[in-house]
């Protein structure tokens, strides 16, 4: 689900195409040294899909088992090199892992998302 949200159906090696562009996402060739706001890049470093910073920023945890003691983080961050934030790169880290470079993506369907909005509606919010 991450890496199809984040390449489409096409092949991409990012999220914005086959091509590096720098000012796509945040990686150390941006050279800010830490996380940037959230959309910063967009809509040039898009998905498809049109989800923003799948690559760059910050990896993001995923459901999925890198090994029996780690879990998957995907899209690399701003401390990674353009090698490390294609679509298909998975690293894996302790479940504990802290740090400033790893976070995570919330997701819902658009479903969830109308439902959502009809509810607080019914509630005069």
């Amino acid at each position: 689900e991450w890496e199809k949200a984040a390449r489409g159906v096409d092949g991409r090696t990012y999220p914005w195409g086959r091509i590096w562009q720098m000012s796509a996402c945040n990686t150390s060739e941006y050279g800010v040294s830490g996380t940037t706001p959230v959309g910063k890049f967009s809509p040039a470093g898009d998905s498809p899909y049109g989800c923003v910073d799948m690559s760059g920023n910050v990896w993001e945890w995923t459901a999925s088992e890198f090994n029996e003691s780690t879990m998957v983080v995907r899209g690399g961050s701003w401390r990674s090199s353009h090698l490390d934030v294609w679509c298909t790169m998975r690293a894996g880290n302790a479940p504990d892992t802290l740090s400033n470079h790893i976070g995570f993506r919330l997701v819902s369907t658009s479903a969830t998302l109308k439902s959502a909005t009809l509810m607080d509606m019914d509630k005069g919010e």
